[in-house]
Formats: C-alpha cells, structure tokens, sequence
C-alpha cells in the first residue's frame, strides 16, 4: 500500500467527515436498520444505472444465480451523471449508480447516499488497499470499488514507423516526437487536446504529485494552480502554441473523424479507453500498440486518476440486498471476466488480477496483452497527490470553461488554471465549508 498517499487521504477524510456534522445534519445516509420487508412473492427489483460497456452481462449472470433479487440495468452517458443528484432529491435516481470516486464526497455531505459499513466491512480484503479507499470516509464506507484508472501510452505503430519516429518514454522524447510527426505530415498531431475533458491535464498532474484540494488543519485548500499543476500547463501551452496537438471535443462526431483520418497518433491515457477506441475506431485494427506512460526520466512515477464506484442511493429501500450485489458485481470471478473483457475495466479487485481477460493477447493492439504496461504504472504510482475533496464536480466544469477559452486564444494554461481554481473554492465555500 501506498503509506504517504494513504496517510494524505487519511487527512483528507478527517477533514470531511469533521464536516459533515455541520452539513449533513438530518440526513439519511447513515447506515440505517437494514432492508424494507420484501414484496409478497419475496423477489425485490433493484435498479442500476451506470455507462460500463457490456455490463449488461454480468448483470444478467447475477439475475440467472439470484432469481429473489433481481437487477435492472438502466445505460447512460458518462457526462449523465450530472443529473444524479436532482434526480435523488426527485425520488426517481436508480438504487445503484456508478459514479467516479473523486464524486462521492459531495453526495456524503448532502446525505444523497447510504453508509453500507455494516453490510461491506468484511469484504474489504477483496479489494485492493487504494481502491477500497476511494469509498471510505471517516468512519463510513459509502460504496463499493468498481475499477482504478491507471497510464499507458496507446500510439498507432503504423504512424510512428511509417515516419520513422522512435516511441516516446520521456516528456522531452514525447516533444520531439510530436515536432517529428507534424514535420513529416501537417496533418498529423501527437494527441487530441480535449477542452471538454479534464482527465488527460489531471493524469498528468497526479504524476507530479498535483491534487485538486490539500488539507489544512479542518480546512480544505485548493491547489488546483499549485506549481506541480502549473508544470503541466506550460507543456500544454507549448504543444498548442506551436500547433502539435488537435484541438476537439472528446467523443465527439469530429473527435472520432479525426482518430479514424489518422490525424490523432496517440493518447496517454486511462486503461478503459482500450474498450471505447476498439468501439469507435474498428477498422484501425492492429494499427495501435501499447507502450509505457510518459514520464519525465522515463521510469515513472505514473498516475491514477481515481477510478469508478458503486453507490446505493438514499431512496434504496433494500441497501443490504443492493450491498451485496455490487460486492459480488465487482468482486466475483465471472463478473471479472465482463468487466476486464467487455468492459475494458482495471480492476479494483484482487481477484481481477489472475483473470484470463488480464493477459489476454488483442489483435486490435498488435498482439499484445494490453494490460501490461497499466500494471506496470498501477505498481509504481506518485505518492504525494490525488488527494480528493468536495466539488470537484464543479471544478472540473470550470477547468472545462476556461480550457475553451485558451482554445480560442483569450488565456494561457496558467491563468486558466488559477481562474478555474478561484471558482473550485467559490464552489466548495458555497457548500458551507471552510475553504482557504
């Protein structure tokens, strides 16, 4: 495990749950007296919402094994989960939801979802260390790791070698990589510079041990314009000055058009977007390979962005039923199975690592078992950021809005990010904390 980071978020979650005597007053996301009596015909139906490709799978392999608890699968779009807290509060949320972990500290401050200590505390040892944590605050476990977000550099081999540009390891390799690629082709660039998504910026300042918040005393502080942050805004504002990356909405109609033209030659990036590249770019087959993640000597450390949870919801009349699925979802061999196979998910649990799926060689990534080179960043991670905190949500939108104006070339990196991280501490002081 990893001491100083745990001993960081320790802090973290000291500080929230000091909190939440003030803000969560009259709440119901205690852990409660258990399940609502069932239905006459003793069968409960619980709803599940979430994106996870082909999870519908192991969904249907619980409902087969378990025919008294019976899960309905609803599928949305990542970017939907904003709608999840208007939706508790109107009663009509699923039971279940899938959210990222960096999420869940607002839902426990606004009491939107149960504390399911008394039902998951004996499970803990399934997960890994560092993903179990991601769903504990204070003295509450309030969901369920579903997967971790570890690096890999994901580059068309076909690109690079028709150029004969070497693979990058370094950042100063990655430079001179994208000034080769551009050079022999204009209309080729390195990688997508995605304004509507703040994970790519947020891998690469976890690596310098950047964060979002840091704790002080009962206080949360932004650092979301810290000088590890502000590293990365420079490489950004040069690879954009001298126009090596292509500016595009991700998992946009023109996002895709341009993986697909071959204008896009790599993305150093998070383990599931294997499964939605694979999904979106089919006839690219064996044109990709995986290599390490980019760092700065070439030898790490790399990053996690966090990774995903499974909450039950305050309206969930049968936590202790739902509990137990999403233990068993995240954790059960079979289900493994889908959610590294299918869904292109890096497990959060132990037993995920001896799945087949793992070491599966993918002809859509010349030959290679794909998942190598995201243990390998899994297994050497920095450990002085990623500290979590309230509003992320918030934050993110706000990173988002004044990455579109640097696209459009009314700000540089660094004001957005000092721009952006005024408005996280708007956001997290509004929700009555105390925010330096």
């Amino acid at each position: 495990m990893n001491i100083n980071k745990s001993m960081k978020s320790a802090a973290a979650l000291a500080v929230a749950a000091s909190m939440l005597v003030v803000t969560a007053c009259g709440s119901t996301s205690g852990s409660g007296s258990g399940d609502a009596a069932a239905p006459a015909d003793g069968k409960v139906k619980l709803t599940f919402t979430g994106w996870v490709p082909g999870i519908e799978e192991a969904v249907d392999l619980w409902n087969k094994e378990n025919p008294d608890i019976q899960v309905e699968f609803k599928r949305i779009a990542s970017d939907a989960r904003k709608n999840y807290s208007t939706q508790i509060d109107a009663g009509t949320s699923g039971d279940i939801l899938q959210m990222p972990a960096f999420d869940m500290v607002d839902y426990v401050i606004d009491g939107q979802i149960q504390d399911i200590s008394q039902y998951v505390s004996d499970d803990k040892d399934l997960f890994t260390d560092g993903a179990w944590s991601t769903a504990v605050l204070g003295d509450g476990i309030y969901g369920v790791p579903q997967d971790s977000a570890p690096t890999a550099f994901m580059y068309r081999k076909d690109i690079f070698e028709k150029y004969g540009v070497e693979v990058p390891k370094t950042w100063d390799e990655y430079l001179d990589a994208a000034r080769k690629l551009h050079a022999a082709d204009p209309n080729v660039y390195i990688a997508a510079f995605t304004p509507n998504d703040t994970a790519p910026f947020e891998t690469d300042f976890l690596q310098y041990g950047g964060s979002w918040f840091e704790t002080d005393g009962d206080s949360w502080k932004v650092t979301l314009d810290s000088e590890a942050n502000q590293k990365v805004a420079e490489r950004y504002q040069t690879l954009l000055d001298e126009g090596l990356v292509k500016p595009v909405e991700i998992f946009t109609p023109e996002f895709w058009t341009a993986v697909n033209n071959g204008e896009i030659a790599s993305f150093n990036y998070l383990a599931w977007f294997t499964t939605i590249l694979k999904e979106n770019a089919p006839d690219l087959s064996g044109k990709w390979a995986i290599s390490q993640a980019i760092s700065d000597d070439g030898n790490g450390p790399w990053s996690d962005d966090g990774g995903g949870i499974n909450v039950v919801t305050k309206n969930c009349k049968y936590p202790e039923r739902a509990a137990k699925f999403i233990v068993w979802l995240n954790s059960d061999p079979d289900s493994l199975e889908v959610l590294i196979g299918k869904g292109g998910l890096f497990p959060a649990a132990k037993a995920g690592f001896e799945s087949e799926a793992m070491s599966a060689p993918s002809d859509y990534f010349s030959g290679q078992p794909i998942y190598d080179e995201f243990i390998k960043s899994a297994n050497n991670l920095n450990s002085d950021g990623g500290i979590n905190g309230p509003a992320i949500t918030a934050g993110q939108t706000a990173l988002q809005e004044e990455f579109a104006k640097v696209v459009n070339g009314d700000e540089t990196f660094k004001e957005a990010l000092t721009n952006a991280a005024a408005k996280l501490k708007k956001a997290a002081a509004d929700k009555g904390l105390n925010v330096k």
